[in-house]
């Protein structure tokens, strides 16, 4: 339907065109629509950095993205002869530079990365990478890079509150949009259905949201994101103090909803609160613990019908203890007592408070080889004698629960005035996230994985990075993340600017994107310890380090440009694919460039390499001979059999890509499946 109201817009025909919308209306009227979404019309992205041609379509700075022109012709003048795709009309003349390139989602598109800026305080740990793009796009080349091998996928969404912040087609979204929820599946279901191929077999994403849009993301998973399935949603106090809402509740909370293979995920601790940790206050040889109530405590499963062979006695006096010699009887499926108490002795089974017949947490065999670890309390609350077990604290990590309350969660403390403290100004983002929540998410998602790939394509004030970075200091870490953010330009500043002539490309309009205003700053300020002009950052965080020391990490900032594919056919854009292929080697050492036109290509830090001239493959090979430490290899090479031949002749069998035919046929693939 939305798809169809668009086309209408397209019809020349005054009269015809009314009159099909009132027809539209009229079904609109009675169509109701349930979990069911309508799949809109491909969304479209601007792409000022690329060249006005022949063929291109494109739409004039600072006008509607859905006035698309065809280009006739380009005059050698600056100037353009277009004319409206859909339309009939006139053609006229434009300047160049009044011009924009747009592309359809689904067109075949040739990505490349520009380096913007690099921040190294880490010898020999890889890169972090931050890319300014449209997020559907840099998926497509993560694909390119690293399809099965993120280990973790963390993304924080726009809510679709109705708050006008965020876009479809270009165009903000609000309240007053009666496809707002559809239009929100359809954004979120292709850039989801990329992204899962990109995760391992055992690994986990993670989506934060609220209530305006937690059941359709759950359902648009269910039916789309197979083989992953829901593996668990909590809810995380976000707001103590709860966010007034004009219905008459205040909100506390959001969700984390996280989706896996169950057979494969393997599901990470989260860091236990303070008041558990003062539970394990006394210390032995094997490390600290605590005595706990041998009878389990709980539902129907603790009571002795669920488990009858856990229900057995125990003969007490003072604090000795023993169980006596016991047998099965299967048929009354009870525990025949094969010796009687003493005198003196005490006979304890695993009674409820409530009376009820409950069982004890080990089996009578694994009681006894454990009887060191057991001990009598005679002098309980109430009177009764209990056996208590001890307990080691193994790790400093629980099994999450379903209900997050720590205040270390709260948006506000720890995430707005954090962001606050670190770049020095207020109002630059809105509702970051909890850095210490998002710590908890990665520790649930990656399972103390010290080298996971991480990734987030909403990656909005960079807190993701900023958790990584945290956890990396806490146990010696080399957790690389993948951040993905667009540079977006709040409407009113936007508007502001457009009525100055400053549109989209220009850079005194870019620079208060958030990319380049708020994530690349922060990324970098928490990282170096310090703000661009030198300024400590204040602050500290919970376990007592300072803000100002920084963090041992390397950083890289791209942008996500776009190349000719002829350009690339013909080897003229080598040095534009080298951050490509150096983020598909893990990132490791300096990123180092060269022109094309050698024999070939050896970094000296990054364990990959590059054949350029087919005809030296003979030298080519001796020379990998000394890098033992080479990984992956690319060969550039038109022939298939020659590709096969030269990969299998290769010392160490690395893995091996074909250029420029593995990146070309990548990306000029029909990608409307993949919507």
């Amino acid at each position: 339907m939305a798809k169809i109201e668009n086309l209408i817009t397209e019809i020349a025909d005054g009269r015809l065109r009314d009159e099909i919308r009132r027809e539209v209306a009229a079904l609109k009227r009675e169509k109701k629509f349930g979990l069911v979404f309508e799949e809109h019309i491909p969304e479209q992205i601007l792409l000022p950095g690329l060249p006005v041609k022949t063929g291109s379509r494109v739409v004039k700075r600072g006008e509607s993205i859905k006035a698309v022109f065809l280009v006739e012709e380009v005059h050698g003048n600056g100037k353009a002869r277009v004319r409206p795709e859909n339309a009939d009309a006139k053609t006229e003349t434009v300047k160049t530079k009044d011009l924009v390139v747009v592309k359809r989602f689904g067109e075949p598109i040739y990505p490349t990365l520009t380096p913007v800026a690099s921040l190294r305080r880490a010898e020999g740990k890889p890169y972090h990478a931050i890319v300014n793009a449209d997020n559907f796009h840099a998926l497509q080349l993560f694909l390119y890079c690293y399809a099965g091998q993120v280990d973790a996928i963390y993304i924080d969404p726009p809510y679709n509150t109705g708050a006008r912040d965020w876009k479809y087609n270009n165009d903000y979204v609000d309240a007053n949009d009666q496809w707002r929820h559809s239009k929100w599946l359809s954004m979120m279901k292709k850039r989801l259905l990329l992204a899962r191929r990109l995760l391992r077999p055992d690994g986990i994403l993670c989506v934060t949201i609220d209530d305006c849009e937690v059941h359709h993301l759950k359902c648009l998973a269910q039916q789309y994101l197979k083989p992953l399935e829901i593996i668990g949603t909590v809810a995380i106090k976000t707001s103590p103090s709860g966010r007034p809402t004009l219905r008459g509740f205040r909100t506390n909370h959001e969700y984390a909803v996280f989706f896996a293979c169950p057979d494969n995920a393997e599901i990470g601790g989260v860091k236990r609160s303070d008041a558990q940790l003062a539970l394990f206050k006394e210390k032995d040889a094997n490390g600290f613990f605590t005595w706990a109530n041998l009878r389990k405590r709980g539902g129907a499963n603790t009571l002795r019908d669920a488990r009858p062979k856990q229900f057995y006695p125990f003969y007490t006096k003072g604090t000795s203890l023993r169980i006596p010699a016991l047998e099965w009887d299967k048929q009354k499926r009870r525990w025949k007592i094969l010796e009687e108490s003493q005198k003196e002795e005490t006979v304890l089974y695993p009674i409820g408070d409530d009376g009820k017949e409950r069982i004890w947490s080990l089996g009578h065999e694994t009681a006894r080889d454990q009887m060191g670890y057991l001990k009598v309390d005679p002098d309980s609350k109430g009177g009764k004698p209990r056996i208590l077990r001890k307990m080691y604290l193994e790790s400093e990590e629980s099994q999450p629960s379903t209900w997050w309350e720590k205040a270390r969660y709260s948006v506000v403390e720890h995430g707005t005035v954090l962001l606050e403290q670190i770049l020095g100004r207020t109002g630059s983002f809105p509702f970051p996230k909890s850095i210490y929540a998002v710590a908890d998410c990665l520790r649930v998602c990656t399972s103390g994985k010290k080298n996971a790939l991480i990734l987030d394509f909403f990656a909005g004030s960079g807190t993701t990075y900023h958790a990584t970075a945290l956890l990396n200091a806490e146990d010696e870490g080399n957790r690389r993340c993948l951040l993905v953010t667009n540079n977006e330009v709040n409407e009113r500043l936007a508007r502001e600017l457009n009525e100055k002539g400053i549109f989209a490309g220009d850079p005194d309009f870019e620079k208060h994107g958030i990319c380049e205003s708020v994530t690349w700053p922060r990324c970098k300020y928490v990282t170096q310890g310090h703000r661009d002009d030198g300024t400590p950052l204040p602050g500290s965080y919970l376990d007592g380090g300072e803000l100002k020391d920084g963090f041992k990490e390397n950083v890289e900032y791209f942008r996500l440009d776009f190349l000719d594919p002829h350009e690339v056919a013909y080897g003229d854009r080598f040095e534009a694919m080298l951050p490509i292929l150096w983020l598909m080697a893990g990132a490791k050492g300096e990123r180092e460039n060269v022109r094309g036109w050698g024999k070939w290509f050896i970094p000296k830090q990054c364990p990959y390499a590059v054949l350029i001239r087919e005809e030296t493959f003979a030298e080519f090979k001796r020379e990998l001979a000394g890098r033992p430490d080479i990984t992956l290899v690319f060969l550039v090479t038109d022939s298939e059999e020659a590709f096969r031949e030269m990969s299998a002749d290769l010392p160490g069998q690395p893995q091996t890509k074909m250029l420029y035919k593995s990146y070309l046929d990548n990306f000029k693939i029909n990608l409307e499946t993949a919507l």
